[in-house]
């Protein structure tokens, strides 16, 4: 549908779909089991996570916890300048088209920018305007106060000639307002879901076009120095083989159940044998 010509109705379509596709995995959670062979370790064990998707209030939560990683980067620099880029709708067929179109013209412009400007951090996320086919598609720019505007339009021309399609702010504040100024804009990708139907349309066509939440580029000095950080996290002191079982109830992890080797044998018959043909 989001490959195809795009219609009135094309969002309408999407947001019945999204809707039916929360009903059917919204209220699940997902059970592993672990046979393990080290003598330190457990003989057996099983855990349980809740299975969620864009449409989960868990999803927001996981998004800000990624983005958060990012905070003590960000606070090495000085200026951020938001910037807002828009498309001409006029010049697209399909929701697909749009997005193609867009990643690949600011992928130009990230190099661009990257060679121009090698010491910056840029946090960028697509919001998906309302009529369910325009883009706007933010960038956090850490380490730069200004960006001439007609720099930006050589190569975003090819999606819009239109002057209002570049909008330039400076963002003023520390690092934690500055991250928690772009997440809004990161977070209108997501649904917290309060209500029983989906109503967002930027969620709804990230989801038909599998659309990131947001994306990050480094500077290289700064990426080897991210890796080398969250390289010592620490590692799962067992190498325990884990193996998905299946689907159980929310309410059924939420009781601990799923953590529980003698429930998720006796619930999933792991203690009989396979059925033979």
């Amino acid at each position: 549908m989001a490959r195809s010509f795009f219609t009135r109705d094309t969002v309408r379509l999407e947001v019945d779909l999204a809707n039916a596709y929360w009903e059917d995995t919204g209220d699940k959670a997902l059970v592993f089991f672990a046979v393990c062979y080290n003598p330190n370790c457990l003989p057996y064990r099983a855990k349980g996570m809740p299975y969620f998707n864009r449409f989960s209030p868990a999803y927001r939560r996981r998004i800000r916890k990624e983005l958060w990683r990012y905070l003590p980067l960000l606070e090495k620099y000085r200026y951020f300048l938001h910037v807002t880029l828009t498309i001409d709708v006029k010049n697209f067929h399909s929701q697909y088209d749009a997005k193609r179109s867009v990643e690949r013209v600011w992928n130009s412009l990230l190099t661009r920018l990257r060679k121009r400007y090698p010491w910056v951090l840029v946090i960028a996320t697509r919001e998906w305007q309302e009529n369910g086919i325009g883009i706007h598609l933010h960038a956090l720019i850490a380490g730069l106060a200004y960006i001439p505007k007609g720099w930006i339009m050589e190569t975003w021309n090819k999606v819009s000639k239109s002057g209002w399609a570049v909008e330039l702010k400076t963002i003023h504040g520390d690092a934690k307002s500055v991250l928690e100024y772009i997440l809004k804009y990161i977070t209108k990708s997501a649904v917290n879901v309060n209500t029983s139907r989906i109503d967002n349309v930027s969620a709804v066509v990230n989801w038909a076009v599998n659309g990131r939440a947001f994306s990050i580029s480094l500077s290289k000095t700064a990426r080897l120095g991210f890796i080398k950080t969250n390289s010592n996290r620490g590692s799962y002191p067992c190498s325990c083989r884990w193996f998905f079982l299946g689907y159980v109830p929310y309410h059924i992890y939420e009781l601990g159940l799923t953590g529980s080797v003698s429930w998720v044998v006796e619930y999933f018959s792991l203690d009989k044998p396979p059925p033979y043909n």
